[in-house]
């Protein structure tokens, strides 16, 4: 067949199609014609040559590659200090061990408002297989901004697995003489968890601290890393414990960027640390909700 003839029998071809699709109805004309829009991009992406194929891979290859390193470098920047630098997951991680490292007992600070979404594994399991006997505490913090009933179930579910404290810290103005409620949760109803100003919790948890001293045979002293995510109290149960602002305290996360000595008797030195976001694959949205990042 000559190429004059082909190009004729084409083109009849052509002309039959169109009239075909003339006579569908108008949302089957729109999907012909989608498809063989879609049929015309495909035939022009597709590579002529073996040359033009590698290229193609390679391409792609770069483009994922590109993709790879803006996740990293995302992933490796997560946590903004307060004067508005960013500090790298490192330099937060290593004071965060250094806390690890130092301290008899870990206390993890968890927002009752979302107690397992503040939860670290990667923290617990660091501490439980650390080998040295360390003990494990979670601290139930902000127990003011939930219902009573939601808060007796989240201790119930929380105590089957390490000691729990109900904590409320001081919301007091004063620097120091911070009051303290010694009324234990249980005899402590909804409207004085709301209403009052004082910290409550505090002999619960001091009470527990020295139990363990006791149970040891600690005659020196004991030491306790208060760890956690970003603005989820830890600075403010340290003041409450100390009855004092030693720790800067507020809404903003990475207000504490390294580790704090803090002496709360002759028997118990705590450690404050930075706030520090331990899971790669946390969800940004749900750390801005949380407020962990600026």
């Amino acid at each position: 067949m000559s190429r004059e003839t082909k190009k004729s029998f084409q083109n009849k071809s052509n002309k039959t199609k169109d009239r075909n699709i003339a006579k569908l109805p108008p949302f089957k004309q729109d999907l012909v014609h989608s498809n063989d829009e879609k049929k015309k991009q495909f035939d022009q992406e597709q590579p002529k040559s073996l040359e033009e194929m590698m290229l193609d891979i390679e391409r792609r290859q770069n483009a994922f590659e590109h993709e790879q390193i803006s996740v990293n470098e995302q992933d490796h920047f997560i946590l903004e200090t307060a004067d508005g630098q960013e500090k790298s997951r490192k330099t937060f991680y290593r004071e965060f061990k250094k806390v690890i490292d130092a301290s008899d007992i870990i206390i993890e600070v968890l927002d009752a408002r979302d107690p397992l979404g503040c939860r670290c594994s990667q923290v617990e399991e660091v501490v439980l297989t650390s080998g040295k006997n360390k003990k494990l505490i979670l601290l139930l913090n902000k127990i003011d901004l939930i219902p009573r009933d939601n808060l007796d179930r989240w201790l119930k579910y929380l105590r089957n697995e390490f000691p729990t404290i109900a904590f409320r810290s001081s919301t007091q103005n004063q620097r120091d003489r911070l009051g303290h409620i010694t009324t234990s949760i249980k005899a402590c109803d909804e409207y004085l968890i709301k209403s009052s100003n004082k910290c409550i919790g505090a002999s619960t948890l001091m009470n527990l601290l020295s139990n363990y001293c006791r149970k040891n045979n600690i005659k020196t002293s004991i030491t306790v890393g208060i760890v956690g995510f970003p603005n989820v109290g830890k600075s403010s149960v340290i003041n409450s414990l100390k009855r004092t602002q030693v720790c800067q305290s507020g809404s903003t996360p990475g207000l504490t960027k390294q580790m704090q000595t803090v002496k709360l008797d002759k028997l118990i030195k705590l450690f404050d640390s930075p706030g520090i976001v331990m899971s790669k694959d946390t969800n940004p949205a749900s750390l801005i909700l949380r407020n962990c990042v600026r």
